[in-house]
């Protein structure tokens, strides 16, 4: 397995910054769909940076990493974690809520202006 260069993990992280603002454009747009797409293809990229696994289990310590990679980092965890939620598979509304809650820049600057 080899690691990430810091390139990558700066593109990685803007990559995840985009796709954030995106998939809450997407909600408001209800296109629903394309939003379970477009977070499909960001874990990708995070699983292709070997940050996670396929079953989204976290492999790196999300301390390690800057801030948008990190917040996501931490919702797959705590999405992961809770227990009445095991049984069922984790979606992107289930883990944005998550990074929303996490993400005080977004719910402070973004948000604010969509209104």
């Amino acid at each position: 397995m080899t690691q990430p260069t810091i390139e990558h993990l700066q593109a990685l992280e803007a990559e995840i910054e985009h796709t954030l603002y995106l998939l809450f454009e997407l909600e408001l747009e209800e296109a629903y769909s394309e939003m379970s797409s477009r977070f499909a293809q960001l874990l990708a990229e995070v699983q292709a940076a070997h940050l996670i696994d396929y079953k989204l289990d976290v492999l790196v310590n999300p301390e390690l990493f800057t801030t948008e990679t990190r917040i996501l980092l931490e919702s797959l965890m705590e999405a992961k974690a809770r227990p009445h939620k095991r049984q069922r598979l984790l979606t992107h509304r289930m883990i944005l809520k998550i990074w929303l809650r996490k993400n005080q820049r977004f719910m402070n600057e973004f948000l604010p202006q969509m209104f």
